[in-house]
């Protein structure tokens, strides 16, 4: 293997990427890039291969957090791959589909595999007319095409699914299986409590950053989207799923599934730091508490004075 830096002429200093020439393939990874995947401990191949696909979707699901917190704080939402490497790698905020699909995709299309953007619609086992708003990757290697996602939250796959109509894959503990519409539409399943549960759908057509440039806005812009109005975390491994919904956070492990009542704002900072990893202030966990939170919550029953009951 062979690692050139390459520099300006007229600067001593190197340009952010690298080229890197393997057996014959170059490769250029930007600075972003190369950040991603040295935080999740890996390399990159030698020879492309699928147990690197493999292992970077189960690293990065086990290590980037899901969730809607840029969005929930009226932040704009970048889709520059610099921009989201920054955020997700660098400051580990996470995000949501846009951010962890695309820093997936512009990586394994650095690295020489043969990956193509699709649009799915989330459909969460209801057939209702909704838009394109969770962005996937297909991946073919060795004539196989796997489906890969890295930001689909509790309910994502952490291996690659192969693009087989009505195969039941079992992937950690999750079994899954993807349908092949009439309409040539394709739609991901997930098998919960003994029936199949179709959490997205999408076709072959041919799309591009600026169809995901819509989706984002419309995701994180339109008053009745689902992350404008839901605090929503979670992380997943092959142990165990942690999600947080509002106010309840929910671990899922084989022995079983937990769920949690966050009652104050001090549970919320605890959770949000302890268990996801965050390194925020009290005073946005209160905020928080007081927009997601806090109208969800059953009242405390009060005596005759109007106090409330709390023994």
């Amino acid at each position: 293997m062979l690692i050139l830096y390459s520099s300006d002429s007229g600067n001593l200093g190197c340009i952010p990427y690298l080229l890197i020439i393997l057996k014959g393939h170059i490769m250029s990874l930007s600075l972003s890039l190369k950040n991603y995947l040295s935080d999740l401990g890996l390399v990159a191949p030698e020879q492309l291969s699928f147990k690197f696909v493999k292992l970077l979707q189960a690293e990065h699901l086990a290590r980037y957090s899901f969730n809607s917190l840029a969005v929930v704080m009226g932040e704009e939402v970048s889709l520059d791959v610099d921009a989201i490497s920054q955020k997700i790698v660098t400051r580990g905020l996470g995000g949501y589909c846009f951010e962890h699909n695309k820093l997936t995709f512009e990586l394994l299309k650095s690295v020489g595999y043969d990956v193509t953007l699709v649009m799915a619609r989330v459909l969460n086992n209801q057939e209702h007319d909704v838009p394109r708003t969770h962005r996937v990757t297909l991946l073919t290697h060795d004539g196989v095409t796997y489906l890969i996602d890295t930001g689909f939250g509790a309910n994502c796959p952490i291996a690659p699914l192969v693009l087989q109509p009505n195969l039941l894959q079992r992937v950690g503990s999750d079994v899954y299986r993807i349908l092949l519409k009439e309409s040539g539409e394709y739609d991901v399943q997930i098998m919960k409590d003994g029936d199949y549960f179709t959490l997205y759908r999408f076709d072959l057509a041919v799309y591009s950053d600026a169809d995901c440039l819509m989706g984002n806005f419309y995701s994180s812009h339109y008053p009745k989207a689902g992350f404008v109005n839901n605090l929503v975390v979670s992380l997943k491994n092959a142990d165990r799923t942690v999600t947080l919904k509002n106010h309840i956070m929910t671990m899922t492990h084989q022995d079983g599934t937990q769920e949690r009542v966050l009652h104050s704002s001090k549970e919320l900072h605890q959770v949000l730091t302890d268990v996801f990893g965050f390194d925020l202030g009290s005073v946005v966990a209160e905020h928080l508490f007081d927009r997601f939170l806090a109208d969800k919550l059953v009242p405390l029953p009060s005596d005759n004075m109007g106090k409330r009951v709390t023994s």
